[in-house]
């Protein structure tokens, strides 16, 4: 894998942005199970906005600039609840990496996913088990900190990382929903996966494709 720069995970969150929007039906048809049916749609209107500012970044660009770019785009477009989460949690990530000048090791990206989780518990006000995105971000958390401490190759870290998250996500079809719309129906919500979740494990498995091909 290539030395981790600003440049590079600014393509990866272009990465990102295609996943997102490959899977903005599937999202769509979760969320429609309990919700709204519009986390597809809106994941997808920030992570275009989140492309255009990444295009618009100079080659010299630091990764706490990416990150916050990424935060200022959803906070421009995203009005939906999820927008100020991932506004939050693309602000942590950049306050996470500050002055960094590449992001090479396991533990950068433990650090940078920490903060990006606690942010959005911070703000959304949820717990592990209220069956939102941080039912799988937290699993995701402490898989990708429990490698730093072994050591290895970043690549396969992200990508063991992103599967954590998905099967987390999964996993979620057990709980009973306590925040957002989905809460409103308790039980009735129990087997069905939940969108932010799932969308979350999209998103890291973005990272993990797009930092591997840049």
């Amino acid at each position: 894998m290539k030395s981790i720069n600003g440049q590079l995970i600014a393509l990866s969150l272009i990465h990102v942005a295609k996943k997102v929007e490959e899977n903005k039906d599937y999202l769509c048809e979760l969320d429609g199970e309990v919700g709204d049916g519009d986390h597809g749609v809106s994941m997808t209107v920030g992570m275009r906005a989140v492309t255009r500012a990444m295009k618009s970044l100079d080659t010299s660009v630091l990764p706490a600039e990416v990150f916050q770019a990424a935060a200022d785009a959803y906070a421009d477009e995203v009005g939906a609840t999820i927008g100020p989460l991932y506004e939050a949690a693309f602000a942590a990530a950049a306050s996470a990496c500050a002055n960094k000048g590449e992001l090479n090791e396991i533990s950068d990206w433990a650090d940078v996913y920490e903060a990006m989780a606690k942010s959005i518990q911070h703000l959304g006000k949820a717990e592990l088990g209220d069956k939102t995105m941080l039912d799988s971000f937290f699993p995701a958390v402490d898989h990708i900190r429990s490698l730093a401490s072994q050591g290895g190759a970043l690549n396969e870290a992200l990508h063991s990382t992103a599967k954590a998250a998905l099967d987390a996500a999964i996993a979620t079809k057990s709980l009973i929903p306590k925040k957002g719309r989905a809460a409103r129906l308790g039980e009735r919500a129990v087997g069905f996966q939940d969108a932010g979740a799932t969308s979350l494990a999209i998103v890291l498995q973005g990272f993990a494709d797009g930092l591997e091909g840049a």
